[in-house]
């Protein structure tokens, strides 16, 4: 890469959509072309080179130099080899150019280490600061809300630093099931009865005891019980629906749960016996009184193909079923 070059132009401070005065209108074109990519964009040094506003390899890096230079871009570690840059937005840059020396230099260590954090006594060593010029300067960042403490469930007595507006890795949080480096059991709990809830009401229903197609006034028999909606297995709630229903509802607010930690619910659940596996991905309700159901829940009669047709009296009865008789341990009436 070439020298550094000396930039004598002052940054306009409310120039839009110019950076700079002067003959810089290529940094200018450099930057908005960039700045039509998503956030967070990565760019290698080819793609620059394709977006054609620089007429050499060598004046394409002294415009990448000037943009970093004044903190519009941001200048990685080498991906696949070649050096890339990320961009920032102009209200980054401005708070950057009113950093003192040492805010700057703690602050572009943080917004390295991204989710992952930095020690403040790593901060310090690397900084060659002073344990309270360290601590001077990292309450200064935090007023300036640009940057937040945080504790790491490994180690809770020790303080780590990242960008204000990130959330730590869950290596560090310990993930939505922790807080403050503890499993929080309300939390589970009630995530639990959430999930028991809803993949309950997907794939159960009610049915009156006794009732045939003849007869279906639910006040003539209010006894029920429960038999498995018959449904095809990709139809049966999955760790994503699960989830989007919680998200919809609102009832978690304070937490981000992932599919991926839903998941380790689900399957904590079904290790528990509270939820049978439909298929790789899919779930329903295990067969446990865990919602005031009786007996007839383990009964043949819920799988039974003509539980509809069954009554007190005609050719379906209890008396004449094998299958309810061998499940009671006595004999049918069936001939």
């Amino acid at each position: 890469m070439p020298p550094k070059l000396k930039v004598e132009e002052e940054v306009l401070p409310d120039a839009e959509p110019s950076l700079v005065s002067g003959t810089s209108s290529k940094v200018d074109a450099l930057y908005n072309k960039c700045a039509e990519a998503p956030k967070g964009t990565v760019f290698i040094q080819r793609e620059l080179a394709s977006m054609q506003i620089a007429e050499s390899t060598t004046q394409l890096l002294t415009l990448l130099q000037e943009l970093t230079d004044r903190h519009f871009m941001k200048s990685l570690e080498m991906h696949d080899g070649q050096p890339c840059w990320v961009l920032r937005t102009r209200e980054e840059a401005e708070k950057l150019r009113q950093m003192t020396p040492d805010e700057r230099l703690l602050y572009q260590m943080i917004d390295d280490a991204q989710k992952d954090g930095v020690w403040s006594k790593a901060l310090r060593a690397r900084a060659g600061l002073t344990p309270q010029r360290t601590t001077k300067v990292l309450k200064a960042l935090e007023s300036k809300g640009l940057v937040k403490a945080i504790t790491n469930v490994k180690v809770p007595n020790k303080k780590m630093y990242l960008l204000k507006d990130l959330e730590p890795s869950a290596d560090i949080a310990g993930g939505p099931w922790q807080t403050d480096g503890e499993y929080d059991g309300a939390l589970i709990a009630a995530v639990e009865r959430l999930v028991t809830y809803y993949v309950d009401q997907q794939t159960w229903r009610d049915v009156p005891v006794g009732m045939n197609r003849h007869h279906q006034d639910i006040e003539d028999n209010p006894r029920l019980h429960r038999v498995p909606r018959d449904l095809p297995t990709q139809r049966y709630p999955s760790a994503k629906s699960i989830l989007q229903f919680i998200i919809d509802g609102e009832y978690i607010k304070e937490k981000k749960i992932s599919e991926a930690y839903m998941e380790e619910l689900l399957d904590m659940m079904t290790l528990d016996g509270r939820l049978e596996r439909m298929s790789a991905t899919t779930y329903r309700t295990a067969r446990n009184p865990t919602f005031g159901t009786n007996g007839f829940v383990d009964a043949p009669c819920g799988t039974c193909p003509v539980f509809d047709l069954c009554g007190n009296e005609g050719e379906i009865t209890a008396r004449t079923c094998v299958y309810f008789a061998e499940w009671l341990g006595t004999e049918s009436e069936y001939r």
